[in-house]
């Protein structure tokens, strides 16, 4: 009889094995694959759950202090609330440290997730400690909202448009700065290491997503086609894309280094800008309510019935590929 052979993760990567283990897990409104969790409560309202872990041999960047590393736990999960149109309530930390990690250090962390948790209108509960091999910070966030006012990844229809919080760029930008030893000049870096360092919840869209129809939304932390692609396969629709949402001073540089622009508005991740969609009646009230309120949206496209996956119409950006592959945790080693 032959050897059945034993597979790692890194062999079949996260998206395999979340499949694989979803049979183990209640979903009973939200779907396994999302990135928050929900219960009805008996008052009839929702409890948004998130929990997010930040692991510092993938998520901590050279040159990245300890308040930053605690700001950014946060942010992570916070995100992912957000996104539903919740308002975070409360954080819950456990965290591991190696014991030779010095007090201070160690303190400083905590600082920087309360920081974050206030800069966000949250109480930090408290939560657990342990021993680790390196510094892990797992996040749990919690909101309530009405079943009403709570916003899925599905329900878009065909003829939806599509919005951005943000231009996206510096973040893979970094990535390549910071790990890879790319040059940027520094007329660049401070904006680059700003995004890296001290990504920002968009909290301040929430009045948007709360008194607004907003058919959709997700967070765009795994990166910008990661949550396209899964936001077209989700509702079963093709996304064309007629404007790349990128940062002017990235498309220069790009340009002038031979680089693929969209690889860097498309790879990146860990922007935490929000990707949403309305109907096309409401285009003008969702920027005007914007622009009332100080906020840039960006329009990206609409999803489209005619079409499948991704589809690029923007004629700025006709000479370049669409990348085919995000990131994806145990495979890009």
């Amino acid at each position: 009889m032959k050897k059945e052979k034993k597979l790692f993760l890194k062999d079949i990567g996260e998206k395999q094995f979340l499949s694989k283990i979803s049979q183990y897990v209640d979903a009973p409104l939200i779907d396994f694959n999302d990135d928050a969790s929900a219960i009805e409560l008996s008052s009839g309202e929702l409890l948004v759950i998130n929990v997010d872990m930040l692991v510092q041999g993938t998520d901590v960047l050279p040159g990245m202090s300890s308040l930053q590393i605690g700001k950014k736990a946060v942010t992570m999960s916070a995100s992912d609330i957000i996104a539903k149109g919740v308002k975070p309530l409360g954080c819950l930390a456990s965290v591991g440290f190696p014991p030779d990690i010095a007090i201070a250090e160690a303190e400083i962390i905590i600082q920087g997730i309360k920081e974050q948790c206030s800069s966000y209108g949250c109480l930090f509960l408290g939560g657990d400690l342990n021993e680790s091999k390196e510094i892990v910070v797992d996040i749990v966030t919690f909101g309530t909202c009405s079943k009403t006012n709570f916003i899925s990844r599905k329900g878009a229809v065909s003829g939806d448009v599509l919005y951005s919080t943000g231009l996206f760029g510096f973040t893979a930008l970094g990535f390549e700065m910071l790990l890879n030893g790319k040059f940027v000049e520094d007329s660049l870096r401070k904006q680059i290491l700003e995004s890296v360092y001290e990504p920002i919840a968009k909290i301040d869209f929430l009045d948007i997503l709360q008194e607004l129809a907003i058919n959709i939304c997700m967070d765009s932390s795994d990166g910008l086609l990661v949550t396209l692609t899964d936001l077209s396969n989700l509702n079963n629709l093709g996304i064309n894309i007629t404007s790349v949402p990128i940062q002017p001073e990235v498309k220069k540089f790009a340009e002038k280094n031979g680089i693929n622009p969209l690889d860097l508005v498309f790879k990146g991740g860990e922007e935490f800008d929000l990707v949403f969609a309305v109907s096309p009646d409401l285009i003008e009230i969702v920027e005007k309510r914007a622009k009332d309120m100080g906020l840039e949206i960006y329009k990206l496209g609409f999803f489209d019935e005619n079409l499948k996956g991704l589809t690029l119409t923007d004629s700025a950006f006709d000479r370049y590929e669409v990348p085919t592959s995000g990131f994806e945790h145990f495979k890009n080693k």
